[in-house]
């Protein structure tokens, strides 16, 4: 199927409503995508670990998932659990190549899932094939659609190894990024800290190539309106291209600016605070190589990082820092730094009964 077509196919009323110029926008991104990536060197050997295949049966649906345990891993000594949600047209086993978590797991001694969607999601025509339902409101929702199934997996997970409850983390990219704003508004209670990757903010998929979207502050709300009495502050970290056609990297900036305003209406019902809007350090970094990004760290009132963005400058729609097998180059931009190992230096603060005022930070907390 030719893009445009696909795009008219998969997106219906959308399009219909937005007309040629969103359609033509869409077949921009999907060349992109196809297009080969970064020269890359020789394919690179398998992490020495164990990957676990495994199902589940959500809401009458069945979805598989991968796991990756370290050879570190102990059992009966809780380790942390990382959970990374792969974007459109990708698989769980692709994104578990891409993305280079179980080699930073060998390391770290945390153990990976790689959730994959149902059969009817992979079904999908077109760019949405392999797709999590980010278009379906059923998905923005606790106990139903790929947001339950998501958890569903996390929880299967959770029985099969020696996890520490509060030490689960989630990482997304792209749809996957939008499920990762979802499970922070869905499942406070079940994941500590999350990351939004080229992506946008809960309930925002319309920021999609247009770089607006819904406002910011109605996301907010909504997202604090799904968390109902299991609200609690979730530290939200985002990372993206500021070349990125399909995700504008105002729309993942959207997605950090979200999780703080919800923060502060967990905190005492307003937006604008306690937390501050504005970053409170920003700093210049350089891959050598490669992309020079800028990070920005959010903190609250005790001086506790809150949120972080980091924006690669000149980056497209990739996974930043993956892998160099040159099997997935369309996939991953070398040039870029590791997503993988900045995600993880962010989560590795928290531990989800510590985030709450005042200090938001486990190591730091009075």
């Amino acid at each position: 199927m030719e893009p445009q077509a696909a795009c008219r196919v998969t997106f219906g009323g959308w399009f219909a409503r937005r007309g040629r110029p969103a359609c033509l926008a869409l077949t921009v991104v999907m060349l992109l995508l196809a297009a080969p990536g970064v020269a890359t060197a020789a394919a690179e050997r398998p992490s020495p670990g164990k990957t676990t295949r495994g199902t589940v049966i959500s809401n009458g649906d069945e979805y598989r998932y991968r796991f990756y345990t370290p050879r570190s891993y102990e059992p009966g000594h809780r380790a942390p659990l990382v959970v990374a949600v792969h974007g459109c047209q990708t698989t769980a086993k692709q994104e578990q190549a891409i993305s280079r978590y179980d080699r930073l797991a060998e390391r770290k001694g945390f153990v990976v899932l790689y959730p994959d969607v149902d059969a009817a999601a992979r079904a999908q025509p077109g760019p949405l094939s392999n797709c999590w339902r980010f278009l379906d409101p059923n998905s923005w929702k606790r106990g139903s659609g790929d947001s339950a199934a998501i958890a569903d997996m996390t929880r299967a997970v959770m029985a099969k190894r020696s996890i520490a409850p509060g030490r689960v983390y989630l990482a997304g990219i792209s749809a996957g990024g939008l499920m990762a704003s979802v499970e922070a508004a869905a499942y406070p209670d079940l994941f500590a800290a999350v990351a939004v990757m080229s992506s946008s903010a809960y309930s925002d998929w319309t920021c999609f190539t247009t770089g607006a979207g819904i406002p910011v502050e109605t996301s907010a709300q909504l997202a604090f309106d799904e968390m109902g009495p299991r609200a609690r502050v979730v530290p939200t970290f985002v990372l993206g291209g500021d070349a990125d056609l399909a995700f504008p990297w105002s729309c993942t900036e959207k997605a950090l600016e979200q999780g703080l305003r919800t923060a502060n209406l967990v905190i005492d019902g307003s937006q604008d605070g306690p937390i501050p809007l504005e970053p409170a350090r920003a700093r210049r970094g350089q891959k050598p190589g490669g992309h020079a990004y800028t990070v920005r760290k959010y903190r609250d009132p005790d001086g506790c990082l809150a949120g972080e963005s980091w924006r690669i400058h000149g980056m497209a729609h990739f996974w930043s820092g993956g892998t160099t097998d040159p099997a997935y180059a369309g996939y991953t931009d070398v040039k870029g730094p590791s997503a993988a190992k900045a995600t993880w230096s962010f989560f590795q603060r928290y531990r989800k009964s510590s985030t709450a005022m005042p200090c938001a930070e486990a190591h730091r907390r009075r």
